[in-house]
């Protein structure tokens, strides 16, 4: 039924997707988009970043931050605020599948989030929008 997707639908994009869009913002107030890696557990989105970048200046001065997932056409937008993960059963969850899911295809070896100065961040995610075939009018949004 058009203006209502599935969220399996949204699930499943984000479990797939290899990449997602992190814009945050400066503390001046000028806008930061960066791709990166992610895991998606069905809650909330892992991703990690070393401590002296940009991204991660910018989270701790705002820790709210939009995420892109699509290219225009076949988009999920996720929208909350970012913490840094602490709980090391959380971390150890978030590294396995971290592991699984990116796996480099000339070597084999599986990439890890415990590397030194990287933090592990959740995105608590607030409200998600999305919408499919590059019309508007499929438009569904959730709010947590």
């Amino acid at each position: 039924m058009p203006g209502h997707i599935p969220w399996g639908t949204v699930d499943r994009n984000l479990r797939a997707a290899r990449s997602i869009w992190i814009a945050s913002t400066r503390p001046d107030g000028r806008p930061h988009a960066m791709p990166l890696w992610f895991w998606w557990d069905g809650e909330g989105l892992f991703f990690i970043t070393q401590r002296s970048t940009q991204k991660a200046r910018n989270l701790v001065a705002q820790p709210w931050v939009v995420a892109h997932l699509g290219d225009g056409d076949d988009v999920v937008i996720l929208e909350g605020s970012i913490e840094v993960v602490a709980d090391r059963e959380l971390l150890e969850r978030v590294d396995a599948g971290y592991a699984e899911k990116y796996v480099a295809p000339e070597s084999g070896e599986k990439a890890t989030i415990f590397n030194p100065g990287d933090d592990c961040y959740r995105l608590r995610v607030r409200h998600v929008i999305a919408w499919i075939y590059g019309t508007v009018g499929y438009r569904t949004d959730w709010r947590f």
